[in-house]
């Protein structure tokens, strides 16, 4: 019998047999008493087959659902000049951009026009010539042409300064300077000098979503024109009549366009209608 069980493989060699046998089960723990909630049962909407947004909401002491939402931040206004504003003073809006304003700023300078600019003071002034009209005019959003915010105008002044004294420009995403040793003036081809600045810094390897070369550079730009035609832009430069090469300028461009465009160009070698400038004190 036990070669037969062994050639089954039932028992092994010695006579052991092959299973073992299975130990006697445990008895069960008794289970403590089910204690029933006190408050009302939970619900599942998900298992009830109510979809989420339909599912009862708990009532605050006023009677209305309550639905937390965090505070909103109050809207900037696009016009208020923030460096205007006091303790006991709420500050000077600046006027809407008008027709022309627009169309000197979009419009860019050639060669000969951007030469024959002219600056109030020394070499040196353009800079807080420049951020006294981008402080003004150098916003983006919410409209084309607001007031900036601080945080972006900040910004443009960091680029600005260090293009004019000629220290150049450096960043965190490559070794090296940008045109050091090249102080900028408002005569600079700015076009040709972005086109540089781009192939310095690709835009694929610049972080700074463009504050490093392409902001700064379109104010630049900007101030440029605003310069040309300063006597469209009284809001910055009160009292300024127009210089002989922006008559020039707008009654070429009015020759050279159509009959309800040259209208519009002629206005532009016009002086602009008197504004209180951000830095007057009212009467």
């Amino acid at each position: 019998n036990n070669l037969h069980l062994l050639s089954l493989g039932l028992i092994d060699d010695k006579g052991q047999g092959a299973f073992k046998k299975a130990a006697p089960a445990k008895k069960p723990r008794p289970r403590p008493d089910k204690v029933e909630p006190a408050g009302p049962a939970r619900r599942s909407a998900r298992l009830d087959g109510v979809p989420a947004e339909e599912e009862d909401l708990p009532l605050g002491d006023g009677g209305a659902e309550e639905h937390w939402s965090p505070p909103t931040r109050a809207e900037r206004d696009p016009y208020l000049c923030w460096w205007t504003v006091e303790k006991d003073k709420p500050g000077v809006q600046r006027p809407p951009l008008t027709a022309t304003q627009r169309r000197a700023l979009e419009t860019p300078l050639t060669q000969q026009e951007r030469e024959s600019l002219t600056l109030a003071g020394g070499e040196d002034d353009w800079v807080t010539d420049l951020l006294q009209f981008a402080r003004a005019y150098g916003g983006k959003h919410p409209d084309a042409f607001c007031v900036p915010s601080r945080e972006n105008f900040r910004k443009v002044l960091d680029t600005v300064s260090v293009l004019a004294s000629g220290d150049g420009v450096t960043c965190s995403y490559r070794g090296g300077t940008f045109d050091a040793g090249v102080q900028y003036t408002p005569r600079q081809d700015l076009d040709e000098a972005l086109s540089r600045a781009l192939k310095w810094l690709p835009k694929k390897k610049d972080k700074s979503n463009g504050w490093t070369f392409t902001h700064p550079f379109e104010k630049l730009k900007q101030y440029q024109r605003a310069l040309f035609w300063r006597h469209l832009f009284p809001f910055v430069w009160p009292a300024v009549q127009p210089t002989a090469q922006a008559e020039a300028s707008a009654r070429a461009r009015a020759a050279a366009s159509g009959t309800a465009e040259a209208a519009e160009w002629r206005k532009m070698g016009e002086a602009a209608a008197p504004v209180q400038a951000a830095d007057q004190e009212d009467e």
